[in-house]
């Protein structure tokens, strides 16, 4: 059935399309959707409003800045290209606006979309947010409908980075010059996150090698994506090249932060969320405090993450669905997923926002490695106990297709002995399959693993049409690349693709 209003583009978490098929129709139509829900259903009077590192973003944010302004909406404008983790800062430093930042994060650079928060930064997803959130505003697009104002709203430049980089550094316990000494390369891949994280650590001190840090919205390397091989080889030889302690590789809308030892060793986010909880945990005083652990997460980290203190309960993925969990629970302090995204519950104003920073984690990487060098070491000699096959997918003909493959999948590894897990604690869907062989569901700082204990993660993608992802970890290589070789073996009959990773 053709799909005139692209409603395709309506994801889980946001709103993803190819910018071909979002024509300037389409997009005044959804601006006018997004108007009414802002007007009629959040109550507010202003949106706070931004573009990433895309070549179309200039375009797609003046649609909707005149479609908002035309419902009688204040338009606060971040000029120039923003990080989704700055256009956040900007929203918590106006908590009665709504926000919407169009990018596509590690997207082709074809691609456009937006993220869409309202007021406290309140995530807005599908069934996440006032009336359903996307569902609603999918709902209006779809009916065409549109809020008209008798009085235009105002439209007003915002510039709030030097508050950003302050309040990150002060958060992270770096001051100006405390860094001095430390090396380190990040690689933006041509997307947004240069222009923050090169004030921020030049004012920090630290010996900073930027590399492909000018905003590019055609992308020269690929698709902005630190997990592409060939996106991220420029930046990881010239490490290898150099004299480094640290690196960090970002994606297109800088939200997302991979780490690297200057040895040029991958330490995984869970880990590297481990070797950073007890700094965290020196914002919250007390007892009783509990983080989330995305189910992809190494079992080892999360012992490290327990023996810090906390309690660790896994949660499903979806940047939406971990924010609205944190919101939720005042005692969750933060979240890690192993896909690179780290949360946390900032303090502003007297406010509580569950978010992102990625400057934030920057800096605090870059302070503990000065400070508890051993700490960070001692996580990659836990690493190195453990074998990852990091996240890969494939696409599938239909829907029926891939439950197929997922079903078969899970039946193989369930007859090896494996156990799933498809609720969180609190009953909510995991939307995943979390399959564990020789360690129990519910880890905490004595769990003990078998020998030859074995993670199987599976999940059908929210963003990629067609598409089901893998990642395994286990206790040793052997273990692991067979059971890489058991899934490819599986799905081999449900028609897939090549193996796809992004």
């Amino acid at each position: 059935m053709p799909d005139d209003l692209n409603l395709s583009m309506f994801r889980a978490y946001d709103i993803r399309t190819p910018a071909v098929r979002l024509t300037s129709e389409l997009a005044r139509r959804l601006a006018d959707a997004e108007a009414v829900y802002f007007r009629e259903v959040l109550n507010t009077d202003s949106v706070v409003v931004a573009h990433d590192a895309r070549a179309t973003g200039p375009g797609y944010l003046t649609i909707a800045a005149q479609a908002y302004r035309n419902a009688g909406l204040d338009v606060l404008y971040l000029p120039g290209v923003s990080s989704t983790p700055y256009f956040y800062y900007a929203a918590m430093r106006h908590p009665r606006s709504a926000g919407v930042i169009v990018g596509a994060s590690h997207n082709p650079a074809g691609d456009t979309g937006r993220k869409i928060i309202g007021p406290g930064v309140q995530p807005i997803a599908e069934g996440i947010g006032a009336a359903g959130g996307l569902l609603e505003i999918k709902r209006l697009y779809q009916e065409g409908r549109s809020h008209r104002s008798s009085t235009e709203g105002r439209i007003r430049p915002i510039d709030l980075l030097a508050d950003y980089i302050d309040d990150s550094m002060q958060l992270a316990g770096v001051s100006p010059g405390s860094l001095k000494g430390v090396r380190v390369l990040q690689d933006y891949v041509f997307g947004a996150a240069g222009r923050e994280m090169m004030l921020g650590f030049a004012r920090a001190g630290a010996d900073l090698t930027p590399v492909h840090f000018a905003a590019d919205g055609q992308f020269p390397l690929g698709d902005p994506n630190p997990v592409k091989p060939d996106v991220i080889r420029p930046g990881l030889e010239q490490l290898a090249a150099g004299d480094f302690h640290l690196a960090n590789f970002f994606d297109g809308d800088g939200d997302r932060i991979d780490f690297y030892h200057g040895d040029g060793s991958y330490l995984s986010s869970s880990f590297v969320y481990a070797a950073l909880l007890p700094e965290i945990l020196r914002h919250f005083p007390g007892d009783d405090w509990k983080v989330f652990a995305d189910l992809k997460s190494n079992p080892l980290a999360v012992i490290q993450m327990a023996r810090a203190g906390v309690t660790v309960d896994v949660i499903r993925n979806g940047h939406s669905q971990i924010k609205q969990a944190l919101i939720d629970e005042p005692k969750r302090l933060g979240a890690v997923e192993e896909s690179a995204h780290f949360y946390q519950a900032f303090p502003l104003d007297g406010q509580r926002y569950c978010t992102e920073n990625t400057l934030y984690f920057a800096l605090l990487a870059a302070r503990v490695w000065l400070d508890d060098r051993p700490r960070i070491q001692r996580m990659l000699e836990i690493q190195r106990m453990t074998v990852r096959e990091r996240e890969w997918g494939y696409k599938f003909p239909d829907d029926g297709q891939r439950t197929e493959a997922l079903q078969a999948v899970q039946e193989f590894f369930e007859s090896q002995g494996a156990r799933s897990m498809h609720r969180m604690k609190n009953g909510m869907e995991l939307a995943a399959t979390l399959l564990r062989r020789g360690l129990p569901f519910d880890v905490n700082a004595q769990t003990q693993l078998a020998s030859d204990w074995l993670q199987v993660c599976q999940r059908v993608s929210q963003s990629e049409d067609g598409l089901a992802r893998w990642e395994v970890v286990g206790a040793d290589r052997e273990l692991v690349q067979s059971a890489r070789q058991d899934i490819e073996r599986l799905t081999a009959g449900f028609g897939r693709g090549d193996e796809y990773r992004g």
